[in-house]
């Protein structure tokens, strides 16, 4: 049942009563997606709130000559161009399949039913962003002060599904060559 996984991803952030993700899974539809499959193209309007039910994904902005991915999703994730969705106007960023999925989406104009009076969107969306700031401001530490090595290490140990993410994406997530992530690969972890 939709709602009771959407109830057991955002227990992590808020613990609602099943109702309440009932009411919100119907605002919106699960749709399944191939591989490599674009949900929201580079300087456009991000239109969904997606949640990712089954798969991996990421965002991704080009630069120069080849995609650089700068935030990675799994099952339970959002995978989305948060930015752009919550000021309604275009950005650089592309958001990408790396799998197979299947993802719940809500659009902006449902999503906005949320904030009506006696509903949880406002405090839903203040604890996610705040964990997805923390969350980004972490990877940006750690940019700073590990090891390739180590930042692969803690993504292993956050999701020991990383090898499903494909190696250019995974490499420029890290911030280092594919190259230089298949050694570390390589090497006796």
């Amino acid at each position: 049942m939709l709602a009771k996984k959407l109830k057991e991803i955002f227990d992590f952030f808020i613990e609602l009563d099943l109702q309440v993700w009932q009411n919100f899974s119907e605002l919106g539809e699960v749709q399944k997606y191939p591989k490599e499959s674009i949900i929201k193209q580079a300087y456009t309007t991000e239109k969904f709130l997606n949640i990712l039910l089954r798969g991996c994904g990421g965002n991704l902005i080009w630069n120069k000559n080849n995609f650089v991915c700068i935030d990675i999703s799994f099952e339970n994730d959002s995978l989305m161009d948060y930015m752009s969705f919550a000021t309604q106007n275009p950005s650089p960023i592309e958001v990408r399949l790396f799998e197979d999925s299947e993802i719940f989406r809500v659009s902006y104009k449902n999503f906005q039913k949320t904030f009506l009076e006696g509903n949880f969107g406002e405090k839903v969306t203040r604890l996610t962003t705040q964990y997805s700031y923390f969350q980004k401001q972490q990877q940006q530490i750690d940019l700073l002060t590990k090891t390739a090595k180590e930042r692969y290490l803690d993504l292993l140990a956050l999701n020991k599904d990383a090898s499903r993410i494909p190696l250019k994406y995974l490499a420029s997530y890290l911030g280092i060559t594919p190259q230089s992530l298949s050694r570390i690969r390589a090497q006796k972890i």
